[in-house]
């Protein structure tokens, strides 16, 4: 009897050692440090992939965070914009619009999707006011309302033009005020419209760095 519950107890202890060791092995294989890979994208822009490396077993896998950076034709690679929001570029030539994550907020750094537009390898330029601003007057609407209000830029390329899908969040407190504000829009613009706008945010914008990123950039001045 003695000797049944010894092998018994032994039994216990090499399972239990067993199973310990398979966990090690699986949460090793789970918390290594994956590796960026970069994917051509056009003309030159490229998107870098950098997964999560705080991925442990039984843990959701985060998606990774997309880079954007422009390789010129001698090999130097100019980095754009660290976090992409999921929305695809839209190229012309070394002419680049995208969403980017801009942080907004301290101390948080909260952040929340802008609309860019850069001429590689120069400085990114943030266009979403003055999207707003073309929208608000073709629309007869407030422009501080409408940046208030804005979600979301979502540029599509549609033939010659790219059409901005403006999504807006309700702020008021009334389902009558709320009806008046659409919930969804559209500006529809030319490529040479966005040049100008992207030559206007150069002029009499400003030097600006990202909260979170450190990231160079030049947008509105407010």
């Amino acid at each position: 009897m003695a000797d049944d519950l010894w092998n018994m107890t032994k039994t216990h202890e090499y399972l239990a050692i067993a199973l310990s060791l398979a966990l090690l092995g699986v949460a090793g294989a789970g918390c290594h440090t994956p590796h960026a890979s970069t994917t051509p994208v056009s003309n030159g822009f490229e998107e870098v992939s950098h997964p999560d490396h705080t991925y442990i077993m039984l843990a959701e896998p985060k998606d990774p965070r997309i880079e954007l950076q422009y390789r010129g034709t001698n090999g130097t690679i100019t980095p754009i914009w660290p976090s992409l929001f999921g929305v695809a570029e839209i190229i012309k030539g070394n002419e680049a619009l995208f969403v980017g994550d801009k942080a907004y907020t301290q101390p948080d750094r909260v952040t929340k999707p802008r609309l860019f537009a850069v001429k590689a390898p120069g400085v990114p330029l943030d266009l979403t006011d003055e999207v707003l601003r073309r929208w608000a007057r073709a629309n007869d609407r407030s422009f501080n309302a409408a940046r208030d209000r804005l979600a979301m830029i979502t540029p599509v390329e549609d033939d010659e033009q790219v059409e901005m899908r403006l999504d807006f969040t309700s702020r008021d407190s009334w389902i009558s005020n709320r009806e008046n504000w659409p919930d969804q829009s559209t500006l529809r613009l030319t490529w040479p419209q966005i040049e100008h706008l992207m030559e206007v945010v150069k002029t009499n914008g400003v030097p600006k760095t990202d909260l979170r990123w450190n990231t160079p950039y030049i947008g509105d001045k407010h």
